[in-house]
């Protein structure tokens, strides 16, 4: 791969923000846009008394779920830097979904909803990180999905100056967020591309976050012995007793009422097309009969059992891949399909607000 040329100067800065009051982050903090708008719910009023305006700043962000801490940067990126192909995505979008959210970041524009990116920490991010851990919040509050929500300012001057130097130095790829970033790009284009804009990302370290796969939930009725048909044309398919027991093969399929472990048995193509969920798209799904419906879900695979025997339907669920691959396919300009990769935890919606006058010379991204 040829690395695009490096960013410009300013192209990661920090920015005015509104940060939610610890007395009022159970009622403001909660889900992000991205889940509001695919539930086709309104967008959420802004309530400043429940915000405390702070001055332009770069934050350390952490989330700590039961197993872990997830610690990123919070800063803007101008969106320059997404066409220049110094921030590299994997994964495909869908218009319709891009298109709702820039009509959200469109009709609330103080509410951001922070994109993940991943980068090659540099020896300055990490002292910034550490730094912060070791000194008090600013904020400290529990999150809509008991993940706690911690925030640091990152002192201004020349600390700031300097991790922002660092940062618009190498590759960042987008983790969670590209339905985020191409909405944000959109809004964007709409103003003229004018001066200004940006898209507020949690930068984290390669591997800061954890990685999992989205599953694909085929709406029933599914004719069980088609679908396992297709299977063995590619995949050595056995009988397995539970979802643990099917995913040591590869993926786990449930159909018919029980449990099958699917091991790929051909030559693996490189890239993208070579990840299982690709392979079960290309070699399963994408054979079955055109009216089929297959949704990519997060969802307790028990949840998913249960739907599939109320109607008949089929659980596929493929492993997840590699960081490394991921990045591969992400330097060779490939993607997978939408819905494909999932990277958690998610950053909550409401810790950050863009401050009003931001905004106003801003727009929203």
């Amino acid at each position: 791969m040829t690395e695009p040329p490096t960013m410009t100067s300013g192209s990661v800065r920090p920015f005015a923000a509104w940060l939610v009051r610890a007395d009022a982050a159970a009622d403001e903090v909660a889900a992000m846009a991205e889940t509001a708008v695919a539930a086709r719910s309104g967008p959420r009023p802004v309530h400043p008394e429940a915000f405390d305006p702070m001055p332009e700043a770069v934050y350390v962000y952490r989330q700590r779920t039961a197993n872990a801490d997830h610690v990123g940067i919070v800063c803007d990126l101008a969106p320059e830097v997404f066409v220049a192909g110094r921030v590299l995505r994997h994964e495909e979008v869908q218009p319709d979904r891009v298109d709702a959210l820039a009509r959200y970041l469109e009709s609330v524009p103080q509410r951001v909803e922070l994109v993940s990116t991943m980068h090659h920490a540099g020896p300055v991010a990490e002292q910034v990180v550490a730094e912060a851990l070791a000194s008090p919040p600013l904020l400290d509050v529990p999150g809509a999905d008991g993940t706690r929500q911690t925030v640091w300012r990152v002192p201004p001057g020349a600390r700031t100056d300097a991790l922002c130097r660092e940062l618009e130095t190498g590759l960042h790829y987008i983790a969670d967020g590209h339905h985020r970033v191409a909405a944000a790009l959109e809004v964007w284009e709409h103003s003229g591309r004018a001066p200004g804009h940006g898209v507020l990302c949690a930068v984290y370290s390669l591997g800061g976050l954890r990685l999992d796969s989205f599953d694909r939930w085929v709406h029933g009725p599914v004719d069980a012995e088609l679908l396992l048909d297709l299977l063995r044309r590619a995949f050595a398919v056995r009988p397995a007793t539970d979802a643990d027991d099917a995913a040591r093969d590869g993926s786990a399929v449930y159909v018919g009422g029980r449990w099958y472990g699917a091991r790929f048995t051909g030559e693996r193509p490189p890239g993208s097309a070579g990840l299982d969920v690709s392979l079960l798209h290309a070699l399963v799904l994408d054979h079955l009969p055109p009216q089929t419906r297959v949704e990519p879900v997060r969802e307790l695979t028990e949840v998913l059992v249960t739907a599939c025997d109320a109607n008949g339907g089929a659980l596929l669920v493929p492993p997840a891949p590699a960081l490394e691959v991921v990045t591969a396919i992400a330097d060779a300009g490939e993607v997978v399909p939408a819905k494909s990769t999932f990277f958690a935890p998610k950053p909550a919606s409401g810790v950050f607000l863009r401050a009003p006058r931001d905004v106003a010379t801003v727009g929203t991204a």
